[in-house]
């Protein structure tokens, strides 16, 4: 398929699921749904609609949304919530910025609400009770195990099955043919293998609703099978990051259900920091090579010193790096327009890259986030994120037979302290993030 007509299709393909499910069941169960639906479609697939490239996820949100707020039963108002005030607190942060940075546009609101606060709402107004969880992740089930088969077939057999359907994806973040250990790296919908690892890692936390919900045997058998799968297909990504935070999480939820493994658990991870602080660059190399990073050392200067660094040990040097980017950023950053490619227009930046041989991307969420809305903005990141953990431990200790929340905040812990220090914060898994933390928002709004 061309780009436009892989875009219809899936938007077309996805509405009239979505229209099926509005008249049948409401509008929330239709909400989620089609949500997740979307998910399954490539991000690469865009148009640009009143100057704004829009993907099918973002499409099927708003017509989504807009079928949500025209049904009798849609209901909007409730109680607000602290993440509510986080989300807001990122959109006018986005708007100041941008607006400051290029100048205000009419369309900048717009582009804002469409980027933060649209993923958000539609997580949101998906759920208002336990059984608008299970319905969901029943559909995050079945997008698990699509995504997982065709990560595992990718890595095997070499072709990826969406750019068979859909076209080949533009060659933006890493060649097509990227491999380790023999094995292509799966990237299946998303631009990058890392993405595609964190994507599925983000919707994770379902297959825990899902298993708790069915109470046969048998049922909870399939749940363990459709988890080994989920995880089978983060590996064949052959992507660390993704499998370090999905086993780092999985042992965290472990230590929040059962009692005698915090101890031994909590102990691991403390001499598995202080062993990372005692030698990080030993650390981070013997981590490389045993994972089949066999990388090319080349000399950069930070800081008046030479140093040695690699595609590893970039991400322990990224943040002093651009320390002084980040400093001259401001209150404010240097807007989206400065920051939505690699290597960023920063003013000075460009020359500097050149004489000091640094690395043009910037594998560090905080930092980027930090060019990008300065100072202000990536506090308002913290605060998301440190909200939405807070949010979902509080979930899960006043109700300790509904697991979901705090499946969600003991990964989003993992992603807060870890995940964002070694990959930056693409769309590609943000959007599902945001979706995800929206739900927290809306499980919390449902309890007041």
């Amino acid at each position: 398929m061309s780009t436009f007509n892989g875009w219809l299709f899936g938007v077309v393909l996805t509405t009239c699921v979505y229209l099926y499910l509005y008249f049948r069941k409401g509008p929330v169960p239709a909400l989620g749904a089609a949500i997740v639906m979307s998910f399954a479609f490539p991000v690469w697939l865009k148009v640009e609609i009143w100057g704004m490239p829009t993907n099918v996820r973002t499409a099927i949100a708003c017509i989504a949304m807009l079928g949500y707020i025209c049904h009798p039963k849609g209901k909007i108002l409730s109680p607000l919530t602290l993440l509510d005030c986080c989300i807001a607190m990122l959109y006018f942060s986005h708007i100041s910025t941008d607006a400051f940075a290029t100048g205000f546009t009419p369309g900048l609101p717009f582009r804002a609400y469409g980027e933060w606060a649209l993923p958000f709402v539609a997580g949101r107004y998906a759920v208002r009770d336990r059984s608008d969880l299970q319905w969901i992740s029943k559909w995050v089930t079945g997008l698990l195990l699509v995504l997982s088969l065709v990560s595992i077939i990718e890595a095997i057999t070499k072709v990826n099955l969406y750019e068979t359907v859909f076209g080949n994806r533009p060659v933006e973040m890493a060649i097509r043919s990227m491999a380790r250990f023999g094995f292509k790296r799966a990237f299946g919908p998303t631009m990058h293998a890392i993405f595609f690892g964190m994507f599925i890692v983000m919707l994770s936390p379902w297959l825990v609703c899902s298993w708790q919900s069915s109470g046969v045997r048998s049922n909870r058998s399939i749940g363990v099978l459709v988890g080994l799968t989920t995880f089978a297909g983060v590996l064949a990504t052959v992507s660390r990051t993704p499998v370090v935070t999905i086993l780092v999480a999985g042992g965290s939820l472990l230590a929040l259900r059962i009692k005698f493994l915090r101890w031994p658990l909590g102990l691991i991870v403390v001499l598995a920091v202080c062993t990372f602080a005692a030698s990080p660059t030993l650390v981070t190399d013997t981590v490389s090579k045993w994972t089949g990073g066999f990388e090319r050392q080349r000399l950069i200067e930070i800081g008046g010193e030479a140093v040695v660094t690699s595609s590893s040990r970039s991400r322990l040097h990224v943040f002093h790096a651009y320390l002084d980017e980040m400093i001259k950023a401001g209150p404010f950053g240097y807007g989206t327009a400065a920051t939505n490619e690699f290597p960023p227009r920063i003013p000075g930046l460009e020359s500097r890259m050149k004489s000091e041989n640094l690395f043009k991307t910037i594998d560090n969420g905080y930092v980027l986030l930090a060019l990008r809305f300065g100072w202000i903005g990536s506090a308002f990141l913290a605060v998301l994120l440190a909200t939405s953990i807070w949010t979902g431990f509080s979930l899960y200790f006043g109700s300790p037979d509904e697991l979901f929340p705090g499946a969600v905040a003991s990964l989003l812990l993992v992603i807060a302290i870890l995940s964002l220090w070694l990959v930056w914060l693409s769309y590609d898994f943000g959007l599902p993030m945001l979706w995800t933390i929206g739900v927290l928002s809306g499980l919390n709004s449902a309890k007041k």
